[in-house]
């Protein structure tokens, strides 16, 4: 009787953790959500109604992507070597870009600062959707605190992370993503544009302060700042 009851709460208990909803990835997510927001968000753009379109893919984020897990990528370092994001062990931002988009001014010496306040806690990860040639003379204005990578579709391994991040969200996005590789936030096309004739120290500041509070919801749920920045 002892043995017909321990198989039958195995049984059960097993039948639970089955039954227990496994945790969506992010590259699942995309691919449910997608195409209707594309639909949507064409729309948008092709009426002129940018604040529109932006509303959509920020409800996107928030209702879909936001809480998912980001996949474990492994990213070609421009120094040599492999980065598999697991290994990190620490909240992470990745910036993307390709070598022919023109970054605003201030930019790297932004992202730079961004990286030595926060580097104990921090990891700002860089990735250029390109060939390593095509982006090696952007790539060395990164300090040592940023990992530098690049990812390009003509590499078999990088076919799916393109399609998913290049392609998929855009090129030209910011994902932030805790410890764990959960998915905080993502922001899509550039933070802020700032004007070529902005003196250089004050074009930092600016680059500097919208990062830095592009962070926040990252850096609170992290435990590293207590209170969300301010909106502007």
């Amino acid at each position: 009787m002892k043995n017909i009851l321990f198989f039958m709460i195995v049984i059960v208990l097993s039948c639970a953790v089955h039954a227990q909803p496994q945790e969506k990835t992010f590259s699942v997510a995309v691919k449910q959500n997608i195409k209707k927001y594309n639909t949507l968000s064409n729309k948008a753009y092709e009426n002129g109604d940018i604040e529109q379109g932006q509303f959509l893919f920020d409800t996107l984020v928030s209702n879909q992507l936001a809480g998912t897990k980001f996949e474990d990528y492994t990213l070609k370092r421009f120094s040599g070597g492999k980065l598999k994001l697991s290994s990190i062990k620490k909240p992470i931002m990745i910036q993307t870009y390709s070598s022919w988009c023109v970054m605003n001014k201030g930019e790297i010496p932004a992202l730079n600062k961004l990286a030595r306040k926060y580097h104990k806690d921090l990891q700002i990860v860089v990735v250029f959707w390109d060939r390593k040639q095509a982006a090696k003379s952007l790539a060395s204005q990164f300090n040592g605190y940023i990992e530098v990578c690049y990812a390009n579709e003509n590499y078999k391994k990088d076919e799916a992370m393109v399609a998913t991040l290049k392609y998929a969200i855009g090129f030209l996005t910011s994902y932030y993503i805790d410890g764990n590789l959960k998915v905080i936030s993502i922001k899509k096309g550039a933070l802020v544009q700032t004007p070529k004739k902005t003196p250089l120290k004050e074009a930092i500041k600016q680059q500097f302060d919208v990062y830095n509070e592009a962070l926040s919801s990252l850096l609170v749920k992290s435990g590293i700042r207590k209170e969300i920045l301010a909106t502007h």
